[in-house]
């Protein structure tokens, strides 16, 4: 800037009289503010339940994955019962099923009436050969083809029932081992929202606020606590609405403090 200042004196008042120059023009604004951490977490459990025992407390540093409390839920524990008791239930009936089928495997009806059937065409040919040496009736003959006949059509019968058993028993096993992985996902599910009941910190930084108390019912989602994350910070600061329209994004700034000066960017 031009330093060609003169003074003069008009009707007794001191006139300063300078050149004029173009130049740069700073407008700063001066406030105070507060440093705060550059992010802060809040604490919500995941389940509801009632406070078991609080591990730590306000103002203690924790690392991610910490657990800070501990909750109980009856109910829960009595659906994690209920399922792993259907579960179970569920896996038995499987086992009964497949024990059946094995028992039919074995089953001698079909090898009895493989038996019968062969016997009674033995018999039905030996009647056949007598029958055309006139050495039978025609009614023994008769009787014996109808025998044979009525064996044939059983034992075809139960052939088909076995088979349609069979079939019928595969798909029942099938959808019930749909059933069981179904069951055994649920009940993994469950226990997972058990694992949940521990709130663990999510950040590392410093455990700013915990409002929880030994024995006090939380629902699930409700603020407990928040953590403060110490990695960096900011500051906070209230700006007359007059300035408003000359603050924006990225504006550089200055913070003072103990002595000590921070370079700054409004964001």
């Amino acid at each position: 800037f031009g330093n060609h200042a003169s003074t003069l004196k008009v009707d007794g008042k001191s006139l300063n009289i300078a050149d004029v120059t173009y130049g740069k023009f700073n407008d700063y604004i001066r406030v105070n503010g507060q440093v705060q951490p550059i992010s802060v977490v809040q604490l919500s459990p995941e389940e509801g339940g009632i406070v078991q025992e609080k591990v730590v407390e306000e103002g203690a540093h924790v690392k991610k994955g910490d657990v800070i409390l501990r909750l109980s839920n009856s109910n829960l524990d009595l659906q994690i019962l209920n399922a792993e008791s259907e579960l179970a239930e569920k896996q038995n009936l499987l086992r009964n099923t497949q024990v059946t089928m094995q028992q039919d495997k074995l089953n001698n009806e079909k090898v009895q009436l493989d038996i019968d059937t062969r016997r009674k065409q033995r018999t039905f040919q030996q009647y056949q050969r007598l029958y055309k040496e006139r050495l039978i009736s025609r009614e023994e003959y008769l009787q014996a083809k109808e025998d044979y006949e009525v064996a044939q059509k059983k034992h075809k019968l139960i052939t088909e029932r076995l088979v349609q058993d069979s079939i019928y028993r595969n798909i029942q096993m099938d959808q019930m081992e749909d059933n069981l992985q179904n069951m055994r996902k649920n009940v993994l599910l469950i226990r997972e929202r058990k694992d949940k009941l521990e709130v663990r910190a999510t950040i590392d930084g410093e455990l700013g606020l915990l409002d929880a108390e030994l024995g006090q019912n939380i629902t699930a989602g409700q603020m407990v606590g928040q953590i403060n994350d110490l990695s960096d910070f900011k500051i906070e600061a209230m700006i007359d609405e007059h300035y408003i329209d000359r603050v924006t994004n990225g504006l550089p700034a200055t913070f003072e403090r103990q002595g000590s000066s921070f370079n700054l960017k409004v964001r």
